[in-house]
This record gives structure tokens, C-alpha cells and sequence, in this order.
């Protein structure tokens, strides 16, 4: 059995987190609902949550499905905190965008800037951590 480019891009990130609690949700979800829920609690008053979805691109598209792209702009414009994360097959770094930014990553595809190239796995929590309310 082949493992998907994107269970792959999972297994590449998820021991390089020891301050946020990644969840992967891989069952039967609601339309749009993305791959992981990232939990932390840095102190009682710096403490919260939100979600990543993965992607794995062979060009510059994304490949949102409309869910995704609603889910994404809905959970943001309601105050929630959601990025796309975005490797190419077989190639290194990590583009991430901001989930409000959904419909745009949609048209655009790898064109649009990203709030952050990140080359390194290791380096991924401290600029969540960094960028997350």
C-alpha cells in the first residue's frame, strides 16, 4: 500500500513540535474541516488553538476544494485561526498562508506570497508560536 503525499508531508512535521499538541484528523469529517488541530498552553494566560491543512502541490496549484475554501474563510472571519501549509512533492520547504487568505491561495496557487517559507520542519513551532494570538 502507497502512502499519500500528505500523510508523508504529516510524518516529516509531527515529532517537531514539543510545545503545541498536533492532532491529525484523518476519519470522515465535515466538509472542509482541516487535517490537524494544533492545541497550546505556553502559560494560564497564553494559551489556545487552531488548525492546518496540508497540502502537497506538483505545480503552483493548491488543489482547495470550495469546502476547504469555505471552511477556511468562515472559521477566520468568525475569529478563528486556521493556515494552509503547502510542500511540493518531493521538493523541501514549506509555504504557509493564512487561512483568511483561502480564496486567493485558491486562484493564485504558489504565486501568492506566503506569510513564511519555511526550509527546516525544526523551525515551523517557533514561527506558529510566534504568529498565533
Amino acid at each position: 500500500m502507497t502512502t499519500k503525499p500528505e500523510s508523508r508531508f504529516w510524518k516529516r512535521i509531527k515529532d517537531k513540535f514539543t510545545k503545541i499538541t498536533l492532532t491529525r484528523i484523518e476519519a470522515v469529517t465535515p466538509l472542509g474541516l482541516p487535517d490537524i488541530l494544533a492545541v497550546y498552553k505556553l502559560t494560564d494566560k497564553r494559551r489556545g488553538q487552531f488548525w492546518i491543512e496540508l497540502k502537497v502541490t506538483k505545480g503552483k496549484q493548491i488543489g482547495l476544494s470550495s469546502g476547504q475554501i469555505s471552511w477556511h474563510m468562515s472559521h477566520n472571519t468568525n475569529g478563528g485561526c486556521s493556515f494552509i501549509m503547502a510542500t511540493p512533492l518531493g521538493g523541501r520547504g514549506m509555504s504557509i498562508y493564512s487561512g483568511a487568505r483561502a480564496l486567493s491561495l485558491a486562484k493564485e496557487g504558489l504565486s501568492l506570497d506566503p506569510c513564511a517559507l519555511i526550509l527546516d520542519p525544526c523551525d515551523l513551532e517557533p514561527w506558529f508560536l510566534d504568529h498565533v494570538p
